[in-house]
């Protein structure tokens, strides 16, 4: 009775464990490429991507991808690297550029597909990554300009997508040419994202100095708690962020 108590448990153990991998979407090949061709800033090198077989295959499964039993957290790792690797594929298509904003409709007219689906990178962001999380996610798309949070080395995983995008954003409000704190003047620069994207960071955090104060170390957000501050914007800087 016990070997057949067992043989039933071990059977279930791998029937769920196959389940499992079937509903992840396999992003090893745009990980590896990160690894390769991303550096510790965030710069990239998209000689590495030009041409390449692995890049080539990893759109291929985008564009043909059933994600239709994926979690919410796996469809929106998903949805952020598809993001980032169609900006990679618009740059790659009108090289040689020295920005995004040189292209006409580079996030709005462009289209691509993904998961059966086509979109703009706009419609991408707003019709289906807002949806599942409106705030976060931006320290995790990256527009190809010097100014974005930075590409990490890795693809975002659904098991982890939550604290990978935490994580960027304390790199994101701590990077200085990006956000910084000036305690003499007693004022917050923040980047541009905070003023386009202000509504959803208020609903989440409160207000804009709150959200400051949940992501910078811990000196600069004890003087935000103890201190008023006057909110500045810093200039975009839509500069390739290409090594």
């Amino acid at each position: 009775m016990k070997n057949i108590f067992s043989i039933i448990t071990a059977i279930f153990i791998f029937t769920s464990l196959i389940n499992a991998q079937q509903n992840k979407f396999d992003h090893s090949k745009f990980d590896a490429l990160l690894k390769a061709n991303v550096n510790e800033e965030g710069l990239v090198n998209y000689d590495g991507f030009k041409n390449n077989k692995q890049f080539a295959e990893y759109l291929h499964s985008i564009e043909n991808a059933d994600i239709s039993r994926l979690s919410d957290a796996d469809k929106l790792a998903f949805y952020i690297n598809a993001y980032n690797a169609m900006v990679i594929k618009n740059i790659l298509d009108h090289s040689p550029i020295k920005s995004s904003m040189d292209v006409d409709g580079f996030f709005d007219k462009i289209r691509f597909k993904f998961a059966g689906v086509e979109e703009t990178l706009n419609g991408l962001e707003y019709n289906y990554i807002f949806k599942i999380e409106p705030v976060l996610v931006h320290f995790g798309l990256v527009c190809s300009g010097m100014s974005c949070p930075i590409l990490l080395q890795k693809a975002y995983d659904g098991s982890s997508v939550y604290k990978q995008l935490e994580e960027n954003g304390r790199v994101f409000m701590n990077d200085k040419s990006k956000n910084k704190l000036d305690r003499e003047k007693k004022v917050l620069y923040l980047s541009e994202i905070f003023k386009w994207f202000k509504d959803n960071f208020v609903k989440k955090y409160g207000s804009l100095k709150n959200t400051a104060i949940h992501f910078m170390n811990d000196n600069d957000a004890k003087f935000l708690k103890e201190n008023d501050v006057t909110i500045k914007y810093m200039k975009y800087d839509w500069a390739l962020n290409k090594q």
